[in-house]
């Protein structure tokens, strides 16, 4: 039983690791060639979709735009799917968290023995 518990455990932490989860997003692919897309169109930051008004404002110190591959029709439905499954992804490593620290508490003096 104690070997299962922290089996538990190990496992909980490990979700909770972007890197070592064992869920990924879905559309990870397809973003990743959208942006790359995206940036060779349009430059890193999408710096070519400023408009004259933005870089003026830029270069008297007001900062600068930034734009965003979702703001343009072409990208926006990869960008929300794969915004909702980071969502989903985030929300699913944070209740792994919480699992493990409930065990973690339960046990803690447990685990020193």
């Amino acid at each position: 039983e104690w070997d299962k518990i922290l089996d538990r455990m190990i496992f909980l932490w490990r979700e909770t690791d972007e890197e070592t989860c064992s869920k990924k997003n879905p559309y990870e692919e397809e973003h990743r060639k959208a942006y790359e897309e995206f940036d060779a169109k349009y430059g890193m930051l999408g710096e070519g979709l400023l408009t004259d008004e933005e870089r003026e404002e830029s270069k008297k110190g007001r900062g600068t735009r930034v734009h965003f591959m979702s703001e343009l029709p072409e990208y926006k439905e990869i960008s929300e799917k794969y915004e909702a499954a980071e969502r989903e992804l985030a929300t699913y490593r944070d209740k792994c968290k919480d699992e493990a620290m409930d065990l973690m508490k339960r046990y803690f003096w447990d685990l020193w023995d």
